[in-house]
C-alpha cells in the first residue's frame, strides 16, 4: 500500500508537496530526505501499519523502501551488503517492495523494483529532472511533464489488452521491469537513466529432457513436497506483515483456494474470504467459493457488483490506474477492494498461479509446438509470436479495421508487436517450450498487467494486499520442477492439485479453469450501452483520429460477423482507453 516519489534537481517544497498529495490515498504519514541533488519521499499508513516500510541514513547512503523486506534483512544490513556487493546485493533481498538507495558522495541514485513485480515504479524525465513514483499519476503530477500519446503502444494494448514492456501509453514515462534496478546519476548534465536486470530467474530450468513425462514416484513426492513447504513460508511470511485479520480474495479457482487454505491453517485469529459476482443470472463460481469457505471455516461473503453501482467511480478507477489496462476484471477488483477495506486492512489473492504454473495460453500454443507445422527444435520465432498474440483473442486480427486510415498507416505489426515476443522465443534459457511461455507470462503479463493492476486497485482504497504464488521463490521453482509437473496430457499445475489434494474439496481440485467472466458481452446491450455511445460518440473518435468511426459503430451494434463474446471485450477496452485518453491525456472531464 505504501509508495514512494522523488525527483533529482534541487529542492522544491512546492512540486515534493504536489507529488506527495497525488500518493495521499497509500497514507497518512509521509518521510522527506531532500538535498540540492535529490528528494526522496515516502508515503504509508500512519503509525507505521506496515512495519516493513523502512527508511534509514547511514554515511553517505540514504534508502527507503516502500513495501516489505521477507528475509531477516534489516537497513543496515541492506546498505553493509551494498557496500559490500554492489548492486549484486539486490539479488539477496527477497520481499515485495520498490526501493531507492542514493549515495550523496557519488551522486549516484539506484532505484529497484522486487522480483516478481509486486510493487511498481514509474519513470520519466522533464525540464532536467528525473520524477520517479509508485503510480504513474505522481510522475504525471510534475507542473508540464509532457503527455504525449506514443502510437505504438495503442496496437500493443489492442492486442495484449495492456502495454507490455517498460514503455507505457504516454512518449516519456516508463515503468521500471520486475526484478531490474534504474541507475542515475545526479550529477551528469543530461544524465540518462539505465536499465540493470539483476534476477534471472530463466537459468533455474530443470535439465529433464522436455519430451520426458515419467519420472520416480519418491522423487516427484520431493518435489511436491518441497513446493508446498516453499508456498507456506510464502504465506508466513505476509502474514508476519500483517498488523490485522487478513481476508482472502477467494474465487473459486484452484489458486486462490489453496492461497485461502494455507492463510487458514498459519492464522489463529478470524479469516474472511470474499466472493465477487455479477449477478446471480450470470455464470458465476460462487458454489466452488462457498466450498472451499465451508471446508476451511472462513468468515464468507459474496459480493455482487453492477454497471449501476460501479459507472459513477469508472473515472476515478481509470484515474487510479494512471495507464490503461483493458482487463474487464478492473473493476471487479476496484469495486471488491472498496468494499473489502471496510473490514480489513491486508487482502490475500490468488495471482500468480496461472503466469507462474498454467495460463490459458499455455494449451493451444503447446498444441501448435506438438502439432503445427513448426519446427519443435528450433521453430520459428516470428511465427509462434503471430500465435501467441492470437491466443489474446483481443483486437491484433483486425488492428487494420479499428484503427483509423491514417493511425493505422503508422503500424507495423512485425516491430510494434512480433518483436516484442520473438527474444522470448530465440532464447537460450529456458530451452523447453513450456517454460518459455511461462517466462512470456511472468515477464509480460504478470509484471505490467496483473500485479501493477491489483496493487494499485487495492491501495486505492488503502488495502495491503499480498500475492504469495508470486513471490520470487515461487518463480524460481516454476522453473526448476520438471515439465510433467507443470502440464501433463492436457491438465494443467499439476504440483499445486497434489500439493494441495487433501486440503481442499475435490472438486476444486478436479475442475477445470474458468476464470472470472465479467458478463460485459451483455452489459454493452443492456445497463452499459447509453454510457458507451456516450464516451465513444462518434463526435469524440473523429476529434481523436485514432480509431475507425464506422467499425466503433459497428461494434457498438453487434453488427460484426463473428462469434459471440468478442464484442464485450473489444467494446471494454476501447471504453476504457478513451476514458484515460481524455481523463489523463487531454485533461477533461467526461
Amino acid at each position: 500500500m505504501s509508495a514512494i516519489f522523488g525527483f533529482s534537481g534541487g529542492r522544491d517544497d512546492r512540486l515534493q508537496a504536489t507529488l506527495s498529495m497525488t500518493l495521499g490515498h497509500r497514507g497518512g504519514e509521509e518521510h522527506i530526505r531532500a538535498s540540492d541533488s535529490i528528494t526522496i519521499g515516502l508515503r504509508r499508513p500512519e503509525h507505521n501499519a506496515e512495519g516493513g516500510n523502512l527508511d534509514c541514513e547511514q554515511g553517505s547512503y540514504s534508502l527507503m523502501i516502500a513495501g516489505h523486506i521477507f528475509n531477516e534483512y534489516k537497513p543496515a544490513q541492506i546498505l553493509a551488503a551494498y557496500c559490500d556487493q554492489g548492486p549484486l546485493a539486490f539479488a539477496s533481498i527477497r520481499g515485495a517492495f520498490v526501493l531507492s538507495l542514493y549515495d550523496a558522495h557519488s551522486g549516484l541514485l539506484r532505484l529497484v523494483r522486487d522480483p516478481g513485480g509486486e510493487r511498481s515504479l514509474y519513470y520519466g524525465q522533464h525540464a532536467g529532472r528525473l520524477f520517479f513514483a509508485s503510480e504513474p499519476a505522481a510522475v504525471l503530477a510534475a507542473p508540464g511533464f509532457p503527455r504525449a500519446l506514443r502510437p505504438t503502444a495503442v496496437s500493443q494494448y489492442l492486442s495484449f489488452s495492456f502495454v507490455p514492456g517498460f514503455r507505457t501509453m504516454l512518449e516519456d514515462l516508463y515503468e521500471l521491469p520486475a526484478g531490474h534496478y534504474l541507475e542515475f546519476s545526479t550529477r551528469e548534465a543530461r544524465a540518462t537513466p539505465r536499465l540493470v536486470r539483476y534476477f534471472e530467474f530463466e537459468d533455474r530450468e530443470t535439465t529433464e529432457d522436455a519430451g520426458t513425462i515419467a519420472a520416480s514416484t519418491a522423487s516427484d513426492t520431493r518435489l511436491v513436497q518441497g513446493f508446498r513447504a516453499t508456498l507456506t513460508d510464502c504465506v508466513r511470511e505476509r502474514l508476519a506483515c500483517a498488523t490485522d485479520d487478513p481476508g482472502v480474495f477467494l474465487s473459486g479457482g484452484l489458486d486462490s483456494s489453496l492461497v485461502a487454505a494455507l492463510v487458514r491453517q498459519l492464522h489463529s485469529g478470524p479469516l474472511r474470504t470474499y466472493a465477487l459476482h455479477f449477478g446471480r443470472k450470470y455464470p458465476n463460481e460462487l458454489r466452488h467459493a462457498r466450498a472451499v469457505a465451508d471446508r476451511i471455516g472462513s468468515v464468507h461473503r459474496e459480493i455482487e457488483i453492477q454497471p449501476r453501482s460501479f459507472l459513477e467511480r469508472m473515472e476515478n478507477m481509470i484515474l487510479r490506474l494512471g495507464v490503461p489496462i483493458g482487463d474487464p476484471v478492473t473493476i471487479g477488483n476496484y469495486e471488491l477492494a472498496r468494499q473489502v477495506a471496510q473490514e480489513t486492512g491486508h487482502i490475500f489473492n490468488g495471482e500468480g498461479g496461472d503466469p507462474c504454473f498454467g495460463g490459458p495460453k499455455n494449451i493451444p500454443m503447446m498444441l501448435s509446438h506438438w502439432y503445427g507445422a513448426q519446427d519443435r527444435t528450433g521453430g520459428d520465432a516470428r511465427s509462434r509470436a503471430r500465435a501467441y498474440l492470437g491466443t489474446y483473442q483481443r483486437c491484433y486480427e483486425e488492428l487494420p479495421g479499428i484503427l483509423s486510415p491514417d493511425f493505422a498507416g503508422g503500424f507495423d505489426s512485425s516491430a510494434d508487436l512480433e518483436e516484442i515476443l520473438i527474444p522470448f522465443f530465440e532464447a537460450e534459457r529456458p530451452n523447453t517450450f513450456l517454460k518459455k511461455l511461462l517466462a512470456i507470462n511472468i515477464r509480460l503479463k504478470g509484471a505490467h498487467l496483473i500485479l501493477p493492476k491489483v496493487e494499485r486497485m487495492t491501495g486505492a482504497w488503502g488495502l495491503q494486499s499480498w500475492a504469495p504464488l508470486f513471490d520470487r521463490r515461487m518463480i524460481e521453482a516454476a522453473m526448476a520442477l520438471p515439465p510433467h509437473l507443470l502440464l501433463h496430457r492436457g491438465v494443467e499445475k499439476i504440483v499445486l492439485k497434489r500439493a494441495f489434494e487433501n486440503d481442499l474439496p475435490r472438486e476444486i481440485i478436479e475442475r477445470p479453469k474458468s476464470g472470472m467472466r465479467v458478463p460485459v458481452y451483455f452489459w454493452f446491450q443492456g445497463e452499459l450501452k447509453r454510457f458507451a455511445k456516450k464516451i465513444l460518440h462518434p463526435r469524440e473518435i473523429r476529434r481523436a483520429g485514432i480509431f475507425n468511426e464506422h467499425r466503433v459503430k459497428q461494434l457498438l451494434k453487434y453488427d460484426i460477423e463473428e462469434g459471440a463474446g468478442r464484442f464485450g471485450i473489444r467494446l471494454w477496452m476501447l471504453l476504457t482507453f478513451e476514458i484515460w485518453r481524455r481523463t489523463v491525456v487531454e485533461r477533461e472531464g467526461l
